[in-house]
């Protein structure tokens, strides 16, 4: 296998995770990207404990979506009552603390980053991150398809009628921000060990935006979507000419604007679905 290959296969897996936990959020009405700064601090989580400590992989993922958690619940109860737009503000702030926080802390390597983590061969790295992606692909499945699922369905439409059904929508609000940073954590986890460190520049608005046109791109009303707009997005990046790399936000704006106008509901939405099940 190339290295090429690797990454194409590592990356892709890793921005699905981050995909579906973006897609959550956007299913309840709330664009809430707390699995972007959880990524920033799984990454970080999984540098300093394997080259400082020598922690092994499986106890740096225990540890990385426990302290994921616990500071996604320092905001997670005041930002359940929020709405879209102070959402996404408030989303936006945490991303920059906790990036700035890492970008000014020597331990963290400040702005350098840290590296030098153990080399894991590839195909055992593959099999970790596959075998995660479908752990988190068969909870978000399932969380679709049951009662949770019309749940998010009814406070999507209108969270007030939603609660005049007895639904709980801050409670919900606050499991899925749980959710969303436990899968986050993973995917910044698999993130360092893929380019064996980690360094601030990676956590910023272009991952983002990044974030928000794989959903947009693969259908914000279905978890399918995700599974084809991620990688093409991220080989798009990758076929660029090189003096032109940077300017890859660029396209995936475009493209952005391109499907809201064209077909809001992406590639894959419930329609498309309703079509293959039938047959």
């Amino acid at each position: 296998m190339t290295l090429f290959q690797f990454y194409f296969l590592e990356f892709s897996a890793i921005y699905i995770m981050i995909g579906w936990a973006v897609y959550l959020m956007f299913c309840i009405n709330q664009p809430y990207f707390g699995s972007l700064y959880s990524m920033c601090i799984g990454a970080y989580f999984a540098a300093y404990t394997s080259i400082n400590w020598g922690w092994p992989v499986w106890l740096i993922l225990i540890g990385a979506v426990i302290l994921s958690i616990l500071i996604a619940l320092i905001p997670a109860f005041r930002l359940a009552k929020l709405g879209p737009f102070p959402m996404v503000i408030a989303s936006i702030a945490l991303l920059f603390i906790i990036q700035t926080i890492v970008k000014n802390t020597d331990v963290l390597g400040a702005r350098y980053g840290l590296f030098g983590m153990p080399f894991i061969p590839q195909h055992i790295t593959l099999m970790i991150t596959y075998g995660l992606l479908l752990l988190i692909g068969y909870v978000v499945f399932h969380l679709d398809y049951s009662h949770i699922g019309r749940a998010m369905d009814a406070i999507h439409f209108d969270r007030d009628v939603a609660e005049t059904l007895g639904i709980n929508t801050n409670r919900l609000s606050v499991q899925f921000q749980i959710i969303s940073s436990a899968i986050g954590a993973i995917a910044g986890v698999l993130y360092a060990y893929t380019m064996q460190g980690v360094f601030p520049a990676a956590f910023n608005m272009n991952l983002m935006m990044y974030a928000i046109t794989i959903v947009v791109l693969g259908g914000m009303y279905t978890m399918w979507g995700v599974i084809i707009s991620a990688p093409f997005l991220w080989g798009i990046s990758q076929f660029l000419p090189k003096n032109l790399t940077g300017l890859s936000i660029i396209v995936y704006g475009v493209l952005l604007i391109v499907m809201l106008l064209v077909r809001p509901g992406g590639i894959i939405d419930r329609k498309t679905i309703k079509i293959f099940a039938k047959g």
